[in-house]
């Protein structure tokens, strides 16, 4: 008496999904097919012959589809872009990272090495696509796109796959840091004045708060009422919107920054546009009346046209959080308290990013300090000089 075999054929979004079961073990396989007429109908005809294969009880999977990832990593089959995306679907970082991953594997990484067996895979062949990849991206983005890669390679050899990773010896490209572009007070003044006159009153008093607080765009595009405490002063800042997804800040870290004059007058005139608001957003799209799903919009719209107007040379909106820095360096405030504000994790951030301000901040007092001793020194291998003499 043969066996008795049922199965369904699910139409989805971008696939087909085949559900049938064998020796009781319930069995689900998708097959990546767009769900035409003609795929759905070739779908048909394959569960079809898997239920005659299950009926004379001859039923294999590898006869009908390919290898699963796991299986084909365990006989050492896979292939690198096959671990990569296996690798990315156990992910559970935030999907704007996880995009950013999977770009990087297709544009620098699969083309030149993906249908190589992970177990092949060498130093050698990454220095390869490296030296391929330098004519035509830049060397940041390059070092960028080594990060998803060691992180892959670093978890294949957890998982025992891999003795060692062909990446952990690869160090970054050499590259020229930007340095920040800040604005003078004078140029952020003018900006602040161009905007109170020529927008609606909610675009300056986001730029306000965007000057005077060093936030950054993506953490004040969903700060909410409930995040300001009037009487202390303080934000709380702890999520961020990064291409519509919104997430925790960049370190990971809930921070409160304090609040200026300026910044509590610019919230004041803010409430009556959002303060009621179900949404609960402090900022929103003037024109549409919903929170900012990005800073790029805004910056297009208002920021942008501002520095044309104003005949200043062109920043992105970053800038703001570099102005509060530096002015605040240069007003010679606590650098120990900027770094708070800012978020940052170590102190050595602020030094490695505003050193060339650090040094400015004191007016030229320590190098004419040093000019003195200096010339206290020469002065004396002189007076030696004559008495040798």
């Amino acid at each position: 008496m043969g066996r008795r075999a049922t199965g369904t054929v699910e139409q989805l979004k971008g696939s087909i999904r085949l559900k049938f079961t064998v020796n009781g073990a319930r069995c689900v396989e998708t097959l990546e097919l767009a769900p035409t007429p003609a795929n759905l109908k070739a779908a048909q005809r394959l569960m079809v012959r898997i239920q005659d294969a299950i009926r004379a009880g001859a039923y294999e999977r590898e006869a009908f589809f390919e290898a699963r990832a796991e299986d084909k990593t365990a006989s050492g089959s896979t292939t690198f872009a096959e671990w990569a995306e296996a690798w990315l679907k156990t992910w559970v970082k935030a999907n704007s990272t996880k995009r950013t991953y999977r770009t990087a594997f297709a544009s620098s990484w699969n083309p030149h090495f993906g249908e190589k067996k992970l177990r092949d895979l060498r130093a050698s062949h990454i220095k390869a696509a490296l030296a391929a990849r330098l004519k035509e991206v830049k060397p940041h983005t390059l070092n960028n796109h080594l990060s998803p890669l060691r992180e892959c390679l670093r978890a294949a050899v957890d998982d025992k796959l891999i003795a060692d990773s062909p990446a952990a010896g690869i160090d970054n490209l050499p590259t020229q840091k930007t340095e920040p572009d800040p604005f003078t007070r004078e140029e952020r003044d003018l900006v602040l004045a161009h905007m109170q006159a020529k927008f609606p009153q909610q675009v300056w008093n986001y730029y306000v708060v965007a000057f005077h607080t060093g936030m950054r765009p993506s953490e004040q595009i969903v700060a909410r009422w409930g995040d300001v405490d009037w009487r202390r002063r303080k934000l709380r800042v702890e999520r961020a919107r990064v291409d519509g997804e919104e997430k925790t800040t960049k370190t990971n870290r809930v921070r409160y920054i304090d609040l200026s004059d300026a910044v509590l007058a610019a919230l004041k005139r803010q409430k009556a546009h959002t303060f009621l608001k179900e949404h609960g957003h402090i900022f929103e799209n003037p024109n549409t009346l919903r929170p900012w799903n990005n800073e790029a919009q805004q910056q297009i719209v208002y920021f942008n046209p501002t520095l044309k107007a104003l005949g200043l040379r062109h920043r992105d909106a970053y800038q703001t959080r570099h102005t509060f820095a530096t002015t605040a360096l240069m007003r010679k405030v606590n650098p120990a308290f900027i770094s708070k504000q800012l978020g940052h994790t170590t102190m050595a951030m602020l030094f490695q990013t505003y050193g060339r301000w650090l040094d400015d901040a004191d007016g030229g007092t320590e190098a004419q300090a040093l000019n003195a001793a200096l010339m206290g020194y020469h002065e004396g291998d002189a007076l030696d000089d004559e008495a040798s003499a």
